[in-house]
């Protein structure tokens, strides 16, 4: 049976999912790497501390309770406290089980009691476990454990008997126990401490980004994000960081393109207010036939057409500057075309630098065949400007080239020409470059501008194609993609 297929958006909204499961388990697996390795570095912290209080331990402690002088003194004041025991309580022999109790409650010594050469308490059994009497005699008499192999240095005196015992008291066990437990509570302290350190310094930074996100959302550009350590936080605060300065530098742009913009139409109505004056004056001198004869009417009328031609210069100017710098673009109209596009479309400019004087060194694509995608109206906008550049600042002296070819997938053009000298009374913005270099990345392409020792260049790449299928199946797809919905 074959596999039903999901729906394409069904499928991209899986992947969608599943990433956002990836990114957040990578989210969470930083910072549980983070708190393992401090983990990590507090248990070997605590390792490194317990290991070097084990060693003063075993100096300070195991020194002093070693010493003889100290193990015969200790000794002897626990004979006594048992002998007081046994003389306040009147006990016999036949009384172990209070001295069971007494030896139990005490807890560091060991005693063995010996009554005629018999073992009557062996404190080794344990509490209650003086049934195993039986057997620590029968070792006595075949001679494994006879009386001579024990020192029995000490004696108590019973109510019906004296008797020998052994009696040895583990003097630095509650000692040691105490700073064991000491050092237990002291390394877990320091564990505590630097889970706690880094912790508190984690939820500090992330109370710091978010004093600094909320002053950036207050207006405060000039406030600096916090970036600091290692790891996605830091990442984070980077990233933030990036866009605030790419925000300032933003606004600082706007507010340069507000500036400009200000300054142009404060010129262009002065610049327009002049001519256009001058044109009311002389309509109305027209229109009321004030003039002499028929040759000062054509005189005004030529100064009409002069000054409507410098309007419109200047409203040209003006739109060109709007074009270059507005952020709604409308959609390209584009058509596709062969490789005599370009040549139908420079000939009337070919043939106007001809007639203005300009020495032209021109070389047509004489490639393969290809097509390319145009608005072409917009590329008719481009060369006016890049031909008019060419009127306006060429030196008619030195040679105009121009060359067009392809190399497979680019359309190139090289403009080159020397910069005439006296350029004084030629007012230049170079806002219609601007305008061009949009175009022509509109139509996914680049425009490079060269000037170097007084040569000036323009190079322009259009991407084309030898498959028109191809290539209008790229502007159904464009066309459905901006269609309003």
């Amino acid at each position: 049976m074959n596999k039903k297929k999901k729906p394409r958006g069904e499928k991209s909204s899986e992947k969608r999912n599943m990433r956002a499961v990836f990114d957040k388990r990578e989210k969470y697996g930083e910072i549980g790497k983070r708190m393992l390795m401090i983990n990590v570095f507090a248990i070997m912290s605590a390792v490194l501390l317990f290991c070097f209080l084990f060693m003063i331990e075993n100096k300070v402690i195991g020194d002093r309770f070693k010493a003889q002088e100290y193990v015969a003194e200790n000794t002897i004041h626990e004979i006594g406290a048992l002998q007081e025991f046994i003389n306040e309580k009147q006990l016999t022999t036949k009384d172990i089980d209070e001295i069971d109790d007494w030896v139990y409650n005490r807890r560091n010594v060991m005693l063995i009691i010996y009554d005629e050469g018999k073992v009557i308490y062996d404190s080794t059994l344990g509490k209650g476990g003086q049934d195993g009497l039986e057997e620590e005699n029968t070792k006595l008499i075949s001679g494994e454990n006879t009386p001579e192999n024990f020192p029995h240095k000490y004696t108590l005196d019973f109510a019906d008997k004296t008797v020998k015992i052994d009696f040895i008291s583990f003097f630095d066990m509650r000692a040691r126990f105490i700073y064991v437990t000491f050092q237990f509570c002291i390394c877990f302290l320091l564990i505590l401490i630097i889970v706690l350190f880094n912790v508190f310094k984690m939820a500090n930074y992330y109370t710091t980004l978010e004093a600094d996100a909320r002053k950036i959302e207050e207006g405060d550009l000039n406030h600096n994000i916090t970036v600091k350590g290692y790891g996605r936080l830091s990442s984070v605060a980077s990233a933030m960081e990036r866009m605030r300065v790419s925000i300032i530098e933003r606004h600082e742009k706007e507010n340069e393109l507000i500036e400009s913009s200000h300054n142009l139409v404060m010129s262009m109505s002065h610049d327009l207010r002049t001519p256009l004056t001058i044109l009311i004056g002389y309509l109305e001198i027209l229109s009321g036939k004030k003039y002499k004869d028929e040759e000062t009417r054509d005189v005004y009328i030529d100064k009409c057409k002069e000054k409507a031609y410098q309007i419109k210069q200047l409203s040209d100017r003006l739109f060109e500057y709007f074009l270059a710098f507005s952020t709604n673009e409308e959609d390209l109209h584009t058509q596709i075309y062969d490789k005599n596009v370009f040549s139908e479309l420079m000939e009337d400019y070919i043939f106007t630098l001809n007639e203005n004087g300009f020495k032209l060194d021109y070389s047509k694509d004489s490639g393969k065949d290809y097509f390319i995608a145009l608005d072409i109206q917009l590329m008719r906008r481009v060369m006016d400007n890049l031909f008019s550049n060419i009127n306006k600042y060429a030196d008619k002296d030195m040679s105009v080239n121009i060359n067009v070819f392809n190399n497979g997938h680019q359309l190139i053009f090289s403009f080159s020409n020397y910069i005439r000298k006296n350029l004084a009374e030629v007012e230049s913005t170079n806002i219609g470059l601007e305008v061009c270099k949009k175009i022509i990345l509109r139509h996914k392409g680049n425009l490079d501008i060269f000037k170097e020792e007084g040569q000036f260049k323009v190079i322009i790449k259009l991407p084309v194609t030898r498959n028109r299928a191809e290539l209008e199946n790229e502007i159904n797809r464009n066309s459905k993609k901006n269609k309003p919905k």
